[in-house]
């Protein structure tokens, strides 16, 4: 895939507008992203050392801005590999501002986060920059 750095640095900034990112301290968080027919969930983690909370990303200004840029940004995926996601993993680390993007176009068990395995899935979705 050939995706312009703007676009994902564009990206990237638009989830340190969301309310959950800008409004509470961390190191680093983690975002799921679900595409199903026409609709779009989320959710995700803010890390601060050992603590870990919930979060959603929305921005709250503008509500429809983020889900609206993934929706275009999975029909860029589409053109060029001729592929729909149906899940997109999103983090990102405070210090140095790195992100990192991956997609899942398969398999719809995968990254998902429910309440009997949301302990173990904040876990597993920590990011990690090494």
């Amino acid at each position: 895939m050939n995706i312009p750095a703007e676009r994902l640095q564009y990206i990237a900034d638009l989830f340190l507008r969301c309310e959950d990112v800008a409004e509470n301290l961390w190191t680093a968080f983690t975002f799921v992203f679900e595409f199903n027919d026409g609709h779009i969930a989320n959710s995700g983690f803010l890390y601060n050392g050992d603590k870990v909370e919930p979060a959603t990303a929305r921005i709250a200004e503008d509500m429809l801005l983020l889900s609206n840029t993934l929706r275009e940004f999975r029909e860029e995926v589409y053109e060029q590999c001729d592929w729909r996601f149906i899940k997109m993993l999103f983090q990102m680390e405070s210090e140095t501002g790195r992100f990192k993007i991956d997609f899942e176009f398969e398999d719809k068990s995968r990254w998902e986060i429910h309440p009997g395995n949301m302990m173990e899935m904040r876990e597993q979705l920590r990011p990690h920059f090494d």
